[in-house]
């Protein structure tokens, strides 16, 4: 009880069941056995059981659930034990005798005994009730605890609490003879009871039960004609940023060209998939219910799934649309817009004026990267992609497979193929991946920073020592480009698995660098570029994906501002292109010459005694900061939601954010992660050089 009064946790019950038990407090004066069955005093040492009569022997298997039996003579047992027929004089004494406790049921019985005689809780459920629903049974049939004292549980719960009477769903016929024993030796109708409180309180994790995600309202209804924003697209973003546009007091609608809400989450990932961070670095809501929980560390796809119908079942319920695809916006004379719609299912077009549009479309993941290898058709094994669930059929038990990629999908895959039973997983990249175990995630978000979001050095150096010996120890070689000063090949991101380091430590897995260039002809092997071969039964494709250039496409702008700003009244939000400025590296950034306005740096230059007596509040905003949200995702996206929303909201000052920036220097497509604060550093320089020379 103590360990599930804290907090929710993942690992916390469903429910907590007490049968015919007192409540904790109360334990020490109403469970008083010895007061009903006098006896019991009696029973001192074991020989005292081989005393007491057939009616206490039955009162020990009913009230305490002791299973008594024949007992035999340590003899006997031996002979039995053997293999030996035992003496037919020997079987008939068995026969003839009581049933009773044998020498350590005896032993068992006294020491429990003298530790509920001395028992007592100072835990009061009031001061600190546990976290899940609470159901407990009792019976009128059992003499040795008082009913109230079971319904005093009612305090220890915060959730829902449910007392069942037996009486009222068995026979009593059935239940006299139990006394106290229902507990241990449950009638039908209790694990009945049971068995309805589990399913009702359950986590579910398939996403095809529509009964596992909250209702979102209807997605096929009509489209209005004028609404306050237009979200293109109803993954994770778009429907997070939706509920900050609603907090401002606008309408939305979000608009998705496919089937069904959920992004990525819904179409790319596998049932199989997790968080690529730790949970705290992907949470966008707090769940919140009797059975509510916090997602697990690295959360699964169903948990995601089941946040993101939360979110807009309670911040935009019916709000959104599916099955229809933006192919068009136009901006008006009073800078509205209106955005242009076609329906997927030839639905034909439909204009709706809006006073704002944020793109909410994946920038790094377009369409699927397909790739073919030569004679492939001659394979007699597995070939598919590891992404949507291609893979969910396939009998990995006892199977070599090759996954090919490096990146975040490819160790999900490798997890995935382990976790089933693969006997040999290997990784086949053009480059190495960089993958850490989940600690080294989970230790980067829990390290202090200072003002600037940034880590110790030292304490850095410990951490990739440690990272570079889990390496080592597992038997598997580091990524090449930590010998080039990177801690991740460029545009990926570093995966997270604890499993692909066990696994090498056990031989079950290898991170090679290499290219298949065809199929073997026996149809069970690959040749690679460089003339080896390997033998496999699964091969796994995990090719990644084309960059995403829809929004280019439909707004006709190819260049952004670092604020998210496409224009006075569009905004686009998608996670950056990922070079070294993910995690702060000074290394492996993109070139960001292009984002520099000729003559800022020089005009700068000659005002230097001016810029020295600038207010440090505006000396900072040079600084180039960390990444505070780490390896984490969410964090960036609900900050931008929910400064883009202000920015809708606050109109005069979105005109300063656009005037300031001048003209926009970020590309949509190729937008790094670097690029962030380097370009927002630029537009600073530009203001303080129009300043300098005004």
């Amino acid at each position: 009880l103590k360990k599930m009064h804290t907090r929710q946790a993942p690992c916390l019950p469903v429910a907590v069941f007490a049968s015919g038990c007192p409540a904790p407090h109360l334990f020490g004066t109403a469970y008083r056995p010895q007061e009903a069955h006098p006896w019991l005093a009696n029973l001192k040492i074991p020989y005292d059981f081989n005393k007491i009569t057939a009616e206490q022997t039955e009162t020990l298997r009913s009230d305490f659930s002791i299973p008594i039996e024949h007992v035999l003579e340590d003899e006997v047992e031996t002979q039995i034990y053997y293999g030996i027929q035992p003496p037919q004089y020997a079987v008939d004494k068995v026969a003839l005798t009581l049933p009773r406790l044998t020498r350590k049921q005896a032993t068992a019985f006294m020491t429990d005994r003298q530790l509920l005689n001395t028992y007592s809780c100072s835990y009061q459920g009031a001061d600190r009730p546990i976290l899940v629903p609470l159901v407990v049974f009792r019976s009128d049939c059992d003499e040795l605890v008082p009913e109230e004292s079971v319904d005093a549980w009612k305090e220890y719960t915060t959730a829902s609490f449910e007392v069942v009477a037996l009486e009222d769903l068995e026979d009593s016929e059935l239940l006299s003879p139990m006394g106290h024993g229902f507990a241990r030796r449950p009638p039908q109708a209790l694990l009945k009871k049971v068995s309805e409180v589990a399913k009702a309180y359950c986590i579910k994790k398939d996403i095809n039960d529509p009964s596992m995600l909250p209702d979102i309202g209807p997605t096929n209804g009509p489209l209005p004609e004028s609404i306050d924003v237009v979200i293109v697209g109803a993954g994770i973003t778009g429907i997070c940023s939706a509920r900050e546009f609603v907090k401002q007091g606008f309408s939305v609608v979000l608009l998705d060209k496919t089937q069904a809400v959920g992004g990525i989450w819904r179409h790319y990932a596998n049932i199989y998939s997790r968080v690529n961070t730790s949970e705290v670095g992907y949470r966008i809501i707090d769940q919140e219910g009797p059975t509510a929980r916090p997602n697990q560390d690295h959360s699964p796809t169903h948990d995601i799934m089941r946040d993101i119908h939360t979110v807009l079942a309670k911040h935009a319920y019916g709000c959104a649309r599916c099955g229809w695809e933006v192919v068009k916006t136009e901006k008006q004379a009073d800078d509205t817009w209106v955005v242009t719609a076609k329906g997927v299912q030839g639905q034909g077009e439909h204009k709706i004026h809006c006073k704002f549009v944020l793109f909410a479309v994946n920038r790094r993941i377009g369409k699927r990267r397909d790739v073919v290898f030569k004679d492939e058709t001659n394979f007699r094994g597995d070939i598919c992609y590891g992404y949507a669930n291609e893979l969910t059929h396939l009998k990995f038990w006892g199977k070599r497979v090759i996954i090919v990629g490096a990146g975040a999908f490819a160790f999900e895959n490798l997890r995935t193929a382990l976790e089933h039973g693969a006997k040999h997983v290997t990784i086949l990249g053009r480059r190495s991946g960089s993958t850490c175990p989940k600690w080294i995630d989970m230790i980067a978000f829990m390290r202090p920073t200072d003002e600037h979001y940034n880590t110790n050095r030292g304490g850095n150096m410990i951490s990739f020592e440690a990272w570079r010996k889990c390496y080592e120890d597992a038997g598997l070689d580091p990524p090449e480009c930590w010998e080039e000063g990177l801690l991740k090949p460029h545009n990926h991101t570093v995966s997270v698995s604890d499993l692909v380091f066990v696994a090498g430590f056990h031989g079950m897995t290898n991170l090679k660098v290499g290219e298949i260039d065809r199929f073997r002809s026996d149809g069970h092997g690959v040749i690679l570029k460089d003339g080896s071969q390997m033998d496999v039964d699964i091969v796994i494709k995990c090719t990644g994906f084309h960059l995403n250039e829809q929004v280019p496409k439909i707004t006709g702008k190819s260049h952004m501002y670092p604020s998210s700003l496409v224009d006075f009244n569009m905004a686009y939000i998608a996670e950056p292109l990922l070079d070294g400025g993910q995690f702060g590296s000074s290394k492996g950034k993109e070139d960001s010459e292009e984002l520099k306005k000729t003559g800022v740096d020089e005009i700068l230059q000659r005002h230097q005694d001016k810029l020295v007596h600038l207010p440090k509040r505006i000396q900072d905003q040079f600084v180039m900061r960390g990444n505070p949200f780490g390896s984490g995702y969410a964090g960036g996206l609900l900050t931008q939601g929910a400064f883009t929303a202000w920015l809708a909201a606050n109109p005069d000052k979105q005109r300063d954010v656009l005037e300031g920036g001048g003209e926009p220097r970020m590309d949509i497509v190729k937008y790094w992660a670097s690029f962030s604060g380097i370009g927002k550093v630029e537009e600073l320089k530009e203001l303080l050089a129009l300043a300098c020379e005004s």
